[in-house]
């Protein structure tokens, strides 16, 4: 395509550097601790109970993203000296997915990066201390294919609905008759036998009693609760697109799910190695969903975190580096907002060395993944 074509040319031309020096990062984030996003009839927490809307980030998940913040800005402003401790909108782009619960993350995340930047009026009396206002930028949620890998896709749905009727698969689902009999006995809504009921329960539950340790009615027990999480563990990633169950990895349905934020990463780093843009700090606040989007498509989930989700205030770095006048990618990842980003670049099925991969190399390979013709217009 034209973006790879136009950024393996301008990688050919580039201009010796002696040593390793960070061009430029890109940061995809999953927003910060946040209530249940729904609950189910019989719930006994309903909305009211938690004083905010559904799926309202709560103030740990605010106190996360502020921690998350420090970590980059001691990366990216102390340590490798990538942007100034200085707010720039010329070296810095801030954008979130267009919910509440990622705007309010970006907003933490920023006060925290740049908590030593001057531009904020230290003379002003009952001014928020050494925080400078940050611009987060968004789209409309049924515009974003970047960001958010729930906007509706005919061809997403089929996708993944043939992988669901697939015999093995409806042999697994079958053997978690026992779940399925307690939602239905005592949930006060009849579900279906499909993976969406095992996936709405987890959701409601892994807040309830994983984040917020509320005591459950009777009937969800440990044994129904790590079973639930364990089906759902078992089955998230094959729905979409990863191996599993007899079947290989879907790269069509890989790549409609995180190709397009693959494809805006390949054209950030297109404008960077083309100095077409100064800027040099790309931030994305998001979900977990596109996180693990992007990390199926990389084919690196399973080796930096098996089965399940991305934490809240997990995040992904892809950075760009020039060694010898060659341009380089790093892949690292940070598992919550108290631990440091961990290089993961030798997970990549590609011959990288000394934690390093060539540029060409990993936009051939993700070009396989980015969308392409009708898939752009999401047929």
């Amino acid at each position: 395509i034209t973006l790879v074509s136009s950024l393996l040319c301008s990688f050919t031309f580039s201009t010796a550097v002696a040593g390793d020096r960070l061009i430029m990062a890109q940061t995809l984030w999953r927003h910060g601790a946040r209530t249940p996003r729904e609950c189910y009839p019989n719930d006994p927490y309903q909305e009211s109970f938690w004083g905010v809307p559904w799926g309202e980030l709560v103030k740990d998940g605010m106190r996360q993203h502020f921690e998350l913040g420090h970590q980059l800005r001691r990366r990216y402003i102390e340590e490798k000296g990538l942007v100034s401790k200085t707010y720039s909108r010329y070296e810095t782009e801030v954008r979130s997915a267009d919910t509440p619960r990622c705007i309010e993350s970006a907003m933490a995340n920023m006060a925290a990066f740049y908590s030593d930047s001057p531009t904020f009026p230290s003379d002003e009396s009952g001014w928020p201390s050494s925080w400078t206002p940050v611009p987060v930028h968004s789209r409309p949620f049924d515009e974003d294919r970047e960001l958010e890998v729930a906007v509706s896709c005919p061809r997403v749905n089929q996708l993944s609905a043939a992988r669901e009727n697939q015999p093995k698969f409806q042999d697994f689902l079958a053997s978690k008759w026992t779940l399925f009999t307690a939602i239905n006995a005592n949930s006060g809504e009849e579900f279906n036998v499909s993976y969406n009921t095992i996936s709405h329960m987890w959701g409601v539950l892994r807040v309830e009693k994983g984040d917020f340790n509320l005591t459950m009615p009777e009937w969800i027990t440990d044994d129904f609760y790590n079973g639930l999480q364990r089906a759902n563990d078992e089955a998230q990633d094959y729905i979409d697109g990863q191996e599993g169950f007899g079947l290989p990895d879907d790269t069509e349905l890989l790549r409609l799910r995180g190709g397009f934020m693959l494809k805006e990463m390949v054209k950030n780093i297109n404008e960077v190695v083309g100095n077409t843009t100064t800027t040099k700090y790309f931030v994305y606040s998001a979900h977990d969903t596109i996180q693990r989007a992007i990390l199926l498509s990389l084919g690196i989930k399973s080796g930096i975190m098996g089965s399940g989700n991305p934490y809240y205030a997990s995040a992904i770095a892809l950075e760009l580096w020039m060694k010898n006048g060659e341009y380089f990618v790093k892949i690292l990842f940070s598992p919550d907002s108290k631990s440091d980003l961990v290089d993961y670049t030798s997970l990549l099925p590609l011959k990288c060395s000394d934690g390093l991969c060539p540029l060409n190399s990993f936009i051939e390979y993700v070009n396989e993944y980015i969308p392409k013709g009708a898939e752009v217009d999401h047929k």
